[in-house]
């Protein structure tokens, strides 16, 4: 029987689902961005037309810098509220492998975009989307002046890293922290020959949790005001329930509940600005296509309206 450590295959399917392929895309900013180089950061810099708030945007395991998320920055930066959004891996120049990235590089990025004049420091928030959910709300745990965060299809835990070429390992956590691991849940092995799903690997480790308490992110610590999207068909990893357990621990700990806004029947595409009826990219992730679009539609205005009532305290 042939088993496999999931992690070296876990991003594989779904990526290639959503087009975004090999190469990394790396967008360009467009004509009202502009390319960020600075302190060794690649990004796309969206500065609003006045000063005002602003929020760092992270992706998920594709990597790069993708166009549709360029997309979300501008009506960001229509709204008022400017954005940098941050490659992380894979983009040329940065590691080929999202194992052991230094925690670091993300607090090099909010200090650069709390310098910039377009933005009030003290008014600054972060978004991710599914792996990038994972990393904003490490970033959160540490950096308590964030005022607003932003984790859609999120983990309540820190996972094992995604290595696209394939590994003959086991691969280590996907981030690091002064040169040292950050704790992370090691996948339960998986047997590729049975067609077991992404979402059923993760969700099967997850039921571990109690023999790794070290990797449960302590989202308690977060001090800004917390938004969650998940959905109900995810095929990637069990977004409702990690959600539902960043919610269950602030409520034990005595926090106060996030927003947490759970679609049934969309799929791991569900969060972002709406798409064309019939986008292959709808189709990926699991959920059904157009239930996952209508949550788009649904959780993009209010994530919007939450940024800009959290923001401006």
């Amino acid at each position: 029987m042939k088993i496999l450590f999931f992690s070296i295959v876990c991003a594989c399917g779904y990526l290639a689902a959503m087009g975004q392929g090999r190469p990394v895309q790396v967008a360009p900013p467009g004509e009202t961005g502009r390319r960020i180089t600075d302190d060794g950061l690649l990004g796309n810099y969206f500065p609003a037309s006045r000063r005002g708030p602003a929020v760092l945007i992270l992706g998920g395991s594709v990597g790069g810098l993708v166009p549709e998320t360029n997309r979300a920055a501008v009506e960001l930066q229509k709204e008022g509220i400017g954005s940098l959004h941050l490659s992380y891996f894979r983009a040329p120049g940065q590691s080929p492998r999202l194992e052991l990235l230094a925690l670091e590089y993300f607090d090099k990025a909010l200090a650069w975009l709390r310098r910039q004049p377009e933005v009030a420091p003290d008014h600054v928030g972060i978004i991710g989307g599914s792996k990038g959910a994972e990393a904003a709300l490490l970033i959160a745990v540490r950096h308590a002046e964030l005022k607003a965060v932003i984790a859609t299809l999120p983990s309540s835990v820190v996972w094992p890293g995604i290595v696209w070429e394939g590994s003959t390992t086991p691969i280590g956590s996907a981030w690091s922290e002064a040169g040292k691991p950050v704790p992370y849940m090691p996948h339960v092995p998986f047997d590729a020959s049975k067609g077991g799903t992404m979402a059923e690997n993760y969700a099967a480790t997850l039921r571990t949790i109690a023999e790794h308490p070290e990797a449960v992110i302590p989202v308690e610590k977060i001090r800004g005001a917390l938004f969650l999207t998940c959905a109900e068909a995810d095929q990637v990893w069990p977004s409702c329930p990690m959600a539902r357990q960043i919610e269950q621990r602030l409520r034990d700990k005595g926090r106060p509940a996030p927003v947490l806004l759970a679609y049934e029947g969309a799929g791991h595409g569900s969060f972002g600005l709406p798409m064309p009826q019939g986008d292959p990219r709808l189709s990926a992730g699991g959920g059904d296509p157009e239930r996952t679009n209508a949550a788009r539609a649904d959780s993009w205005p209010r994530a919007v309206s939450f940024l800009k009532t959290h923001l401006a305290k």
